[in-house]
């Protein structure tokens, strides 16, 4: 029996539609886009503009062509970090940003590594112990240079959800840009950049969007793509939109091939009617809390809440700080797979810094289970049962 129970990695199975649209678009189609005026290659052309179109539709985009696709969520995140911070170094005008310790290190590293080059200066704000942040903390690090909020919606180690609104009310008030990481809360929380007032929105679409690995998208509002300097040119065509005619800042975000059928599957994906109802989750948390609860060897990492206002269906556990050993996890994730059949990740998840704020870098990271649009019953009966297993086992 297979319980798979790492969706904040990836969504797993994909819906039979998406894996139809890539066979689909291998045997039919399986031209580059932009790289001719041949059928095939107008085909491609055409499904990449279907798939901004319905993307933006979802995201709340202001035009389908502030919508360029990346290999994958890293890859959008420093495009966006090394954009904007080598546009600043080129015209010689200050750069602080702001972002929060609970961040991934496709934005933490990023930004260590462009102020090591002299191109910024930034500041990660702490979190409580449930991954939220305190917003007046972040009021008062704010400085006269201060140009940009990065800040992840939902923390993929403990799923709780960051109030967007509440960052472009204070990134308001002082002038500043807002820009969001939802690699967590893509297709699994409603997203709207214009009501919410994001200028730059990044994603993976492999995860809650439910496309296949190999696609995600960096979402730039007009006023802002500016602000971004060029990382990669070349590969003519490549922002050619065959459907509008129209060019823009594609041209230097779309440098090259783009992975078709990961492209086809979003598409696909997207049509599905299964997104953005956090709510039908929480009975599924509450029963998997109730049991951590319950545990006196076991704590939780995150909000102690099945509230979807408050957290996504990321659930991390770890040891007391007393009785924490290196490699614990890691340990636990080998029997709960074992005996149950139980995949879930075990570790720092790419986010070594909140470990600091949560008293869990001795313990090796925490052992995280993340739900998704196909997880089941069965599955949270065996998480249930695996929490049980690890109070007596350990």
């Amino acid at each position: 029996m297979r319980n798979y129970l790492d969706h904040a990695a990836t969504s797993w199975p994909k819906a039979p539609s998406v894996l139809t649209a890539v066979e689909q678009y291998l045997r039919e189609c399986g031209a580059a886009a932009g790289r001719g005026s041949y059928r095939s290659a107008l085909d491609a052309e055409k499904c990449i503009h279907q798939t901004r179109v319905a993307l933006a539709e979802r995201i709340g985009a202001v035009s389908p062509l502030d919508i360029a696709f990346c290999s994958n969520g890293t890859q959008a995140l420093n495009a966006s970090i090394f954009g904007i911070a080598l546009r600043a170094h080129e015209a010689r005008s200050p750069l602080h940003v702001l972002t929060t310790a609970t961040e991934h290190n496709s934005v933490l590293r990023p930004l260590a590594l462009a102020e090591q080059r002299g191109w910024l200066t930034w500041d990660a704000i702490r979190c409580d112990e449930t991954g939220l942040v305190d917003l007046d903390d972040v009021e008062q690090a704010v400085t006269p240079e201060t140009r940009w909020l990065i800040v992840n919606h939902v923390s993929n180690v403990t799923g709780a959800i960051q109030p967007i609104q509440a960052w472009r009310e204070l990134a308001d008030r002082y002038g500043i840009r807002l820009m969001v990481d939802a690699a967590q809360s893509a297709g699994m929380l409603p997203l709207d950049m214009r009501s919410t007032g994001i200028d730059i929105l990044a994603a993976p679409c492999h995860k809650g969007l439910g496309s296949i690995l190999g696609c995600a998208f960096l979402a730039v509002v007009p006023k802002a793509q500016s602000e971004l300097a060029p990382l990669w040119i070349g590969g003519t065509g490549s922002s050619s939109d065959a459907i509008t005619g129209e060019f823009g800042w594609l041209e230097t975000m779309e440098s090259g091939n783009r992975n078709m059928p990961a492209i086809a599957s979003l598409h696909a994906s997207l049509q599905c009617e299964r997104m953005d109802r956090p709510e039908r989750w929480e009975p599924w948390v509450e029963r998997i809390l109730a049991e951590i609860r319950d545990s006196k060897r076991l704590r939780l990492i995150g909000p102690d809440t099945p509230s979807s206002r408050t957290r996504l269906p990321v659930i991390s556990i770890a040891p007391h700080p007393g009785e924490a050993q290196p490699g614990i996890c890691q340990e636990w994730a080998m029997v709960l797979e074992s005996t149950l059949g139980i995949e879930c990740r075990a570790g720092f998840h790419c986010a070594g810094r909140i470990h600091e704020h949560l008293g869990t870098i001795a313990s090796g990271g925490t052992l995280r289970f993340s739900l998704g649009h196909t997880t089941s019953e069965a599955d949270i009966d065996a998480v249930c049962e695996g929490i049980r297993l690890l109070e007596d086992v350990f």
